[in-house]
């Protein structure tokens, strides 16, 4: 096959480069970084949708704008824009934890919302969108063979992705370095630089798993308050988020889900002693479920009062770290009565043939679309379909039920649809509210009062099924063509942060 040469403006010649391969990992490359960015930023910036839809656009920018700068490139740049691009890109979830962890230490966090958009077109996305157009323009190429080609690299780095992606960041990086090394080789650059860098690279390589960790220390320290001396123990990305597991000096061990707190401390074991370990404890279940994984400790609770407990979790990744790390308050290594299906909730509530005694959900909130429609009306309505009588599902509000609050008088408006009796308990302890639906719920307000006080909560308010209806007031409930309190939550979440 005739080689594709970079065109006249460059100053090559056909011998010294093929453009095919600097498409091809160009477009290679350009999926693997973009893989790394999204769930990088999206931690950084406390994930919501709004927040992967503003990364999402400064990626797409950055093409954007390498396009336009491609007729203003000149030869001398491109090696040095490929070294630089090589240590930024291999550095880079390191040096934007540590921007967005200096920025908040002035008490400038809000601006990391501007920053960090800001800076991916320029240093991210933009380089490798160059040659493409430059190629096309002077006539060296035609742009369905090139685009052909880019599009083939493109395929490459998902399939490295689908294939080698779970072995961690390194593994992905380790890629990555080959490409744009080979990229660089490819521009002929000078063997001994070439070899100085590709030295280089292996070494970094082989610091990155530290680095790693000690930066995403650092950063959980700053913006989350964390104990000085806390460690890493689990850091990595899934096809759904990133996961981290974290420990403190005194062994107290931590979950956060895409930079958000899913585990850990007082508050979180007291949320899954309100969704697990009561209404377990009052209805003595037969068949039990739970909708998340997180640490498996609402799981374990449920268990230690019930005959069979079944835990449904989308993110195989979720479920290892907690099998791995969390073991302490699981339990999973000691009980009997208990099982894991990785399926999405809705799939399996859909498709499963089981009928509950008590089903308890442990999902993130509201922030991104797909876990809002785990709060659904249609949602909780399948799960209705799936109790038995005197069935009971307990759910969280994700915030405190009041008449000023928009999104627990939302998930309160979807359970009403579905049942026809709803409690709603506001824990102090725990700084939420929380649900207990049926249609017919086998216990009174008096045995969730008992229930609480017997598990240490000392403040806390209940709300019976009118009381709800009243709170709930004209709060629609939330559906599957009505995902506008998503954006709403992603908002408030951003705006929180620049007041």
């Amino acid at each position: 096959m005739t080689s594709l040469s970079i065109p006249r403006t460059f100053g090559l010649s056909r011998s010294t480069i093929t453009p095919a391969l600097i498409v091809f990992f160009g477009g290679a490359n350009l999926i693997l970084i973009q893989w790394v960015l999204v769930r990088e930023l999206t931690t950084l910036l406390l994930g919501t949708e709004l927040v992967t839809l503003l990364v999402t656009i400064s990626y797409f920018l950055g093409l954007s704008l390498g396009y336009g700068l491609a007729r203003r490139i000149r030869r001398a740049w491109l090696i040095p824009l490929a070294v630089i691009t090589l240590i930024l890109h291999l550095s880079l979830p390191i040096w934007f934890r540590l921007v967005v962890t200096g920025l908040d230490s002035m008490g400038l966090y809000a601006l990391t919302f501007l920053v960090l958009p800001a800076l991916v077109p320029l240093i991210i996305s933009s380089f490798y969108s160059v040659f493409l157009p430059l190629l096309v323009d002077s006539g060296e190429g035609q742009l369905p063979v090139l685009y052909g080609v880019e599009l083939l690299g493109s395929i490459c780095g998902v399939m490295i992705l689908f294939l080698l992606g779970g072995l961690g960041l390194q593994t992905v990086f380790v890629f990555y370095a080959m490409g744009l090394l080979l990229i660089l080789a490819a521009l002929k650059i000078q063997p001994l630089p070439l070899v100085a860098l590709a030295i280089m690279s292996v070494v970094w390589l082989l610091i990155l798993p530290s680095a790693n960790k000690w930066s995403n220390a650092i950063w959980y320290m700053q913006i989350h308050n964390l104990p000085s001396r806390t460690t890493t123990l689990f850091s990595s990305y899934s096809a759904y988020q990133k996961v981290d597991v974290l420990q403190g000096i005194g062994g107290e061990r931590y979950l956060f889900l895409d930079g958000l707190e899913h585990f850990g401390g007082v508050d979180g074991s007291q949320l899954n002693v309100i969704l697990g370990r009561i209404p377990a404890q009052l209805l003595q279940p037969e068949n039990a479920l739970v909708i998340g994984a997180g640490s498996m400790e609402m799981a374990a609770m449920i268990a230690d009062s019930a005959g069979q407990v079944t835990t449904v979790e989308i993110d195989p990744l979720v479920v290892n770290s907690s099998l791995r790390y969390f073991d302490s308050v699981n339990q999973m290594s000691s009980l009997d009565n208990r099982r894991i299906v990785i399926d999405d909730a809705k799939h399996y509530i859909a498709n499963t043939s089981d009928r509950y005694d008590l089903v308890s959900t442990d999902t993130p909130a509201a922030y991104a679309i797909q876990t809002a429609t785990l709060y659904s009306a249609s949602f909780y309505q399948a799960i209705a379909a799936h109790l038995n009588p005197g069935g009971v599902l307990a759910a969280n509000l994700t915030s405190s039920f009041a008449p000023d609050d928009e999104v627990s008088r939302r998930i309160a408006a979807s359970l009403l649809t579905a049942f026809d009796e709803v409690i709603v308990v506001t824990s102090q302890a725990a700084g939420w509210s929380f649900a207990y639906a049926s249609d017919d719920l086998p216990f009174d307000r008096a045995a969730i009062e008992n229930a609480l006080r017997a598990s240490g909560e000392t403040g806390f308010v209940i709300f019976d099924t009118p009381a709800v209806r009243a709170v709930v007031g004209d709060a629609r409930p939330i559906t599957l063509d009505s995902m506008d309190i998503v954006l709403h939550i992603s908002l408030d979440w951003i705006q929180d942060r620049w007041n």
